[in-house]
């Protein structure tokens, strides 16, 4: 079954980004206190560097995650 957003515990990664070498590694999924809307917070490695970050809902939608990988663990570096 395919997940519908970020799920805790896994890295996201993009084949077609070799470019930019695209990873994100969600650490947890909040929701705001007045509308429920998702938002994936963990950390994100473009370009060469690891950075805090956070995606919503509407980046999902976007991504629509089509020939990602899922990595169990984010690799260090």
């Amino acid at each position: 079954m395919s997940a519908d957003f970020y799920e805790p515990g896994h890295t996201y990664a993009d084949p077609d980004s070799r470019a930019y070498d695209w990873r994100f590694r969600c650490d947890m999924v909040t929701t705001h206190p007045e509308d429920g809307e998702r938002t994936a917070l963990g950390w994100r490695f473009f370009k060469g560097v690891w950075e805090p970050y956070a995606y919503g809902e509407d980046d999902w939608d976007v991504q629509g995650f089509v020939g990602t990988t899922d990595q169990p663990e984010a690799p260090r570096g």
